[in-house]
């Protein structure tokens, strides 16, 4: 997991992670969020019949966080993890399709004590070495 702390500033450059907070903020989080590119663009980039609906990035984006925060109350009453499994729905092509979601607390960048969460698809996550 330290891939998407370690490699922070250069992945935003190049588009590989994207900087949510200000949404983040309106759903009641606190910390700064990220999101890969893979979880933008599989949930979060509305496709032609979600906009015809009035579907955006953010109302999309409120619709992954919003599972999130439920996910993390549950989660903060029965263990100390840093990594959350939850389901968030989206539309796509007009039909709801679920998506599993993990949220992974760590560090800002690799030198940062700031936390931050950053949401991530499972094909996200590093391979593991043998």
């Amino acid at each position: 997991m330290e891939k998407f702390y370690m490699e922070r500033e250069a992945d935003l450059e190049l588009e590989k992670q994207f900087d949510v907070s200000e949404v983040a903020r309106e759903s009641g989080l606190m910390i700064r969020v990220f999101v890969t590119s893979s979880l933008k663009n599989e949930m979060m980039d509305p496709d032609s019949e979600a906009i015809a609906r009035g579907e955006d990035e953010t109302t999309r984006l409120k619709e992954i966080l919003s599972p999130l925060v439920s996910s993390i109350r549950t989660t903060r009453k029965t263990k100390r993890t840093n990594l959350i499994n939850f389901s968030a729905s989206v539309t796509k092509d007009g039909r709801g399709q679920e998506f599993q979601v993990i949220s992974y607390l760590g560090p800002v960048t690799k030198d940062s004590k700031e936390p931050c969460i950053t949401l991530l698809l499972p094909d996200d996550l590093p391979e593991e070495t043998p």
